[in-house]
């Protein structure tokens, strides 16, 4: 990951330690993290961590994330925002730790939807892509690179002329994950 190409990026909620190592961007999340909306059940989480550049019009976005051990509920992917009503992420995540799943959660007007599937086994490296060509988002995931498969997709009804694309990271519960970002172009 070359430091110049980071140079338009920010962040939305800092993480707890960003650490540049070898091989990327070392992110460790703040525990009780997440980004997560019903207006139902009252409630309401905006506070994961969000790596980001502004975008405008048709783009890609392709990050890639290492995960050598996490736990219940934490999660990393890649993730596309209009304002704290409307955004959808794409990530890794276990609700059973004997379980990992690539899920999904599109957040329309405050209220989230979630659809995931399960792994086969936890990986340690998987890329996440994101489309977005005319009102069409498109998530895909891969586990070495090169073979992307359709993982969702979708629209937000109040898709902005600028939006917001990067990664994410977060733990809903109470501890923190560390992780790596090696790629994002």
């Amino acid at each position: 990951m070359l430091l110049d190409s980071l140079k338009d990026f920010f962040w939305l909620n800092e993480p707890a330690n960003v650490l540049f190592v070898e091989n990327g961007m070392l992110v460790e999340t703040f525990p009780e993290t997440d980004f997560w909306q019903s207006k139902h059940h009252r409630f309401y989480k905006d506070n994961g961590h969000f790596f980001y550049t502004r975008k405008q019009g048709d783009c890609r976005l392709t990050v890639k994330w290492r995960v050598d051990n996490i736990l219940a509920s934490d999660q990393c992917g890649i993730m596309i925002r209009i304002d704290d009503q409307n955004w959808a992420k794409a990530g890794l995540l276990t609700t059973d730790l004997r379980l990992p799943q690539l899920g999904t959660v599109v957040t329309v007007a405050g209220t989230s939807d979630w659809a995931s599937w399960p792994l086969q086994e936890l990986p340690q490296e998987l890329w996440f892509r994101l489309v977005k060509k005319d009102k069409d988002i498109l998530f895909l995931a891969s586990v070495d690179g090169t073979n992307f498969r359709q993982v969702r997709m979708f629209t937000i009804p109040k898709l902005a002329d600028e939006f917001k694309i990067g990664a994410y990271a977060c733990s809903p519960l109470k501890h923190s994950l560390s992780c790596i970002l090696e790629n994002i172009e």
